[in-house]
């Protein structure tokens, strides 16, 4: 079992998002004290991001160990297939190579095309409930927390490329940001494009996805790796609690309409996230001459393409529960509909 030993500046923020948040812990039996303690936390939030913002801290100081490799073989789709097993010990590595650089391309994805758009909506007043000074300054800081995330995963693919002389390895666009767009072409008013935007970049704030956790806390990667897993994480453990914030003052501020809507579209996302993103790995595995990539990717998809399995989407569920998404049967029967209430 892999056992969590947090680092003193990682350990220094989590007290302090939980000193927060333990503040904050009063009644929100009603709409009025739950408005007023997502406000009280958003402000909070704000105030202390000088002091636990990781793009504050010092840089790291990148280092390459040639015994050690880039990424974690239990978070390889293929893990258990012939095909993968049988590989030479070479192509192994250059396979964990490209888990490492589709990792890290898809958090740029991410901060690029859903979380930094949703904050620019926030920032720039278009979302209801969220275009007050404290909200705005709370994503703006956001947004910087994001471009430096960026800039740590460019520098991080950037190097290793060099480093195991994998240069021209391109990583195509992942489904998630691809179901995210295709849902927004179909919609005719600006408001419900934003809204998508917006609940996408909730799911992905609130879901801290097991491969931070795994990835910071590993010893046998690489450590300039481990390293930059540790500070996203740092910042990702802050965000998840400032974004139900943002998700509860949306929420109470849009009509009654606008909320069946919003109940409809929450839930979607987790499913996107959940998507294995085979066709990625199958462009990967053909870019390095991956024998028979083909028919092991086949074999990953006549298992199944979505592992909601893999993922911790309880948070998602709280907070549709507690902002009474959930009283409702347009939001029970959405949840359900993608398997997210048992």
């Amino acid at each position: 079992m892999i056992r969590f030993r947090p680092s003193v500046s990682l350990a220094t923020s989590l007290i302090g998002i939980l000193d927060i948040m333990i503040a904050f812990n009063d009644d929100v039996s009603t709409l009025s004290n739950d408005v007023s303690r997502s406000k009280r936390m958003l402000s909070a939030f704000a105030k202390t991001w000088p002091n636990r913002a990781r793009v504050k801290k010092e840089e790291l100081v990148p280092i390459f160990e040639e015994n050690k490799e880039d990424f974690l073989e239990e978070l390889l789709p293929f893990k258990d297939q012939a095909r993968y097993l049988s590989a030479s010990k070479e192509m192994k590595s250059k396979v964990l190579t490209c888990g490492w650089i589709m990792y890290n391309a898809k958090t740029v994805q991410i901060e690029t095309e859903i979380v930094a758009p949703a904050c620019s909506d926030i920032t720039a007043g278009r979302l209801p409930g969220l275009d007050d000074p404290e909200a705005q300054l709370a994503a703006s800081e956001t947004m910087v927390d994001e471009a430096y995330h960026l800039h740590l995963v460019e520098e991080a693919n950037r190097l290793t490329k060099r480093w195991r002389g994998m240069d021209t390895l391109h990583v195509p666009q992942f489904h998630l940001v691809g179901y995210m767009k295709q849902m927004q072409a179909q919609m005719e008013h600006a408001w419900q494009r934003q809204m998508i935007q917006f609940c996408t970049a909730v799911v992905s704030e609130i879901f801290i996805s097991d491969y931070l956790h795994l990835l910071s806390e590993n010893q046998e990667i690489q450590s300039f790796n481990r390293q930059t897993v540790e500070a996203h994480r740092h910042d990702e453990m802050s965000h998840s609690p400032l974004f139900r914030s943002f998700g509860k003052l949306y929420f109470y501020n849009l009509t009654e309409a606008q909320q069946a809507f919003c109940a409809d579209i929450l839930p979607r996302p987790v499913v996107w996230f959940a998507d294995r993103e085979l066709d990625v790995w199958l462009s990967l595995l053909q870019q390095i001459n991956f024998p028979d990539a083909e028919a092991m990717i086949q074999e990953c998809r006549d298992q199944h393409e979505v592992d909601l399995a893999a993922l911790d989407y309880a948070g998602i569920v709280s907070l549709a529960s507690e902002i009474g998404m959930l009283d409702t049967k347009v939001g029970r029967d959405s949840f359900a509909k993608q398997g997210l209430l048992g």
